[in-house]
């Protein structure tokens, strides 16, 4: 595309970024209910600063994409991929993402890139990720309608629930490691493979807004007969009336005897005591199991989604 101009995030026109991150921020409420906000103004920050590495596309003085990615270690995470609709929007997105892939492969140190992004405007990135050597991964975004009568009914385990507390987080790191272990979400996700890697992702899960804005009041943790965490859930507000579900999870040994059900239905009633109307959460395609429970509570897919893995050879 002879008059698509990449230009990298710290030399580009602030407002042209800006007007492109204003309707990024109107798809993601139109579509998914989410006030993104918060995640907007972190990058805007880092942007700012020139800390955020990317690039900003335009065709001609107009903005038409643009992406960013991040780098730790050995691995390189690219974030988004955001393109409007126009007939030049998969071209862009693919100039975008080819950029960002050659940028990340010419550092010798990165051995592994990870990309999960939800696409809007009927953006199609699987072909785009496949064409450049990626694994790919269908998850679903699925969400509940917390007006309508539940299917699931009062729940009840043997294990005691109680409400979330900061001391729990290890012991869910460890939780999660092993319910997430040989599943397809540690190959998608690296941090799932070690308890480390899995206490890192639950603590930013807790600090940061990029899942939604925490809600303690509606997560909760499952203990067994020895005070230790074998299940928990944890519960966000993407916005005023919608609440997410960035993580549950319940250790082997105490799945298929009511715990997972008990901890939902805590979730959920609270959830909807805070006046959320609909809540969501995502799952991977091959996660059968856990697609066929999500349907059952009455949660439905609402959008289609990738998630991608590239490994140096």
């Amino acid at each position: 595309m002879s008059n698509l101009n990449l230009v990298p995030i710290g030399q580009a026109n602030t407002q042209s970024l800006s007007t492109l991150m204003d309707e990024e921020e109107r798809a993601w409420f139109s579509e998914l209910a989410w006030d993104y906000s918060p995640v907007r103004e972190i990058l805007a920050s880092f942007m700012g600063q020139n800390l955020l590495p990317g690039f900003l596309a335009l065709r001609g003085t107009d903005a038409v994409g643009y992406g960013y990615f991040l780098t730790h270690h050995h691995k390189g995470i690219i974030g988004t991929i955001f393109a409007p609709a126009s007939d030049v929007q998969q071209q862009v997105a693919d100039e975008l993402l080819a950029r960002m892939i050659r940028s990340l492969k010419a550092r010798d140190v990165i051995s592994r890139i990870e990309a999960q992004i939800l696409p809007f405007h009927n953006l199609d990135l699987t072909p785009l990720f496949t064409r450049h050597g990626f694994e790919c991964y269908l998850r679903y975004f699925l969400e509940l309608d917390l007006l309508a009568p539940l299917r699931q009914k009062d729940a009840s385990s043997l294990e005691r629930i109680v409400a979330w507390d900061a001391a729990h987080l290890y012991g869910a790191a460890e939780v999660a490691w092993e319910s997430y272990r040989d599943q397809a979400d540690a190959a998608i996700c690296e941090d799932y493979r070690s308890v480390a890697g899995c206490e890192n992702y639950l603590r930013s899960l807790v600090e940061n807004p990029g899942c939604g804005t925490f809600l303690p009041g509606a997560s909760f943790t499952g203990l067994d007969n020895r005070g230790i965490p074998c299940g928990f859930i944890l519960c966000s507000r993407t916005s005023a009336f919608a609440g997410m579900i960035p993580q549950v999870a319940i250790q082997p040994t105490h799945q298929g005897h009511g715990l997972g059900n008990a901890l939902m239905c805590q979730a959920l009633s609270r959830l909807k005591s805070l006046g959320m109307r609909t809540v969501s959460l995502t799952v991977t395609a091959q996660n059968r199991r856990a697609c066929e429970w999500y349907q059952r509570i009455g949660f439905k897919a609402r959008k289609e989604f990738g998630a991608y893995v590239w490994l140096r050879k």
